[in-house]
């Protein structure tokens, strides 16, 4: 028994040609958005680290024009400790300064000095702590500036960004308030923004 295939008809001309049209026109608006958003993404990055740095702020809220909150964004901040960076420097500095905490190990064909452990890391953490490679002898008060040692980011900081939730005071969430706010002409999406270029330092 021979089964008969069902023709597949092709989609009405016009449907399609409205959907296609509907989808890259769609795709065109999203690319360009993209680019703007970029643009603002980096610049909404730059302000937010200079008001960390002038303000210690890591979190600020985001409003309408008529005040309204709609979202959030938090600075997640990163995080750094002190690290040896250059050995021989470090090692250096330790048998200068603090002998007792020094050896040195023959290997067969070469000889190799070494930093005692303990003192190595109750250094480091005394650099997390000062903020700077500085040591401090709690024994004779002396601050060490340490060679070698740096404070390096292991996790860069990042910004969360999250919009507000419904509530009975607000029934909408925070996209449906923007959402609002631009069908209403209240907020220019397609204006550019205007970034203005910080001010030159003085010249010294």
């Amino acid at each position: 028994m021979t089964v008969t295939e069902q023709k597949v008809e092709a989609p009405d001309p016009a449907h399609l040609a409205a959907v296609l049209r509907r989808r890259q026109a769609m795709r065109a608006q999203l690319d360009q958005a993209e680019v703007l958003y970029e643009d603002v993404n980096r610049e909404a990055g730059k302000l937010l680290d200079q008001q960390y740095k002038a303000t210690r702020s890591t979190k600020a809220d985001i409003t309408l024009n008529d005040d309204t909150k709609f979202a959030n964004v938090t600075r997640v901040g990163g995080e750094a400790e002190a690290q040896v960076t250059d050995r021989e420097a470090f090692t250096a500095w330790v048998r200068d300064n603090y002998p007792d905490h020094w050896d040195f190990r023959v290997v067969p064909a070469r000889t190799e000095t070494v930093v005692d452990q303990t003192f190595a890391a109750a250094v480091l953490a005394a650099v997390d702590a000062a903020g700077a490679p500085q040591y401090a002898d709690v024994a004779t008060g002396l601050v060490h500036d340490v060679p070698g040692v740096m404070i390096k980011p292991t996790r860069s900081r990042y910004y969360r960004w999250t919009f507000t939730r419904p509530s009975k005071r607000q029934p909408l969430d925070g996209r449906e308030l923007v959402t609002t706010a631009v069908q209403a002409g209240h907020l220019d999406l397609d204006a550019p923004l205007a970034i203005e270029a910080a001010p030159a330092e003085a010249e010294q």
